[in-house]
């Protein structure tokens, strides 16, 4: 079963969202990227951290979109990562489009 989403997490994340509220990672409800995977259909790969699905975004961009294993920390690592990720520009590395962050439910686009 899912865990609740504790308060210090929901304090990290809010704090990283008013933090990069100018950039344009964009932040995703699971059902949102549920909808975008096609339920989670089209599985690309699997690493120790997650499995990749391919999705479409509305516009018809395909996304790859990884959901992270079980997160059991209180959000701190993954908001950092999301935060390097993001600022990342490099012609070899796929650009952070936005992630999802609800409960212990994680994932990067």
């Amino acid at each position: 079963m899912f865990e609740k989403e504790s308060s210090k997490e929901v304090v990290n994340i809010e704090s990283f969202l008013k933090r990069y509220s100018s950039t344009s990672l964009k932040r995703y409800k699971y059902l949102e990227v549920k909808k975008i995977t096609n339920s989670f259909s089209d599985k690309l790969g699997q690493g120790g951290y997650g499995a990749v699905y391919k999705g479409s975004l509305n516009d018809g961009r395909l996304v790859a979109v990884k959901i992270l294993n079980d997160a059991k920390s209180n959000g701190e690592e993954f908001v950092n990562e999301v935060a390097s990720i993001g600022r990342t520009s490099h012609v070899n590395i796929v650009s952070l489009l936005g992630f999802c962050s609800e409960g212990c439910r994680r994932a990067r686009l």
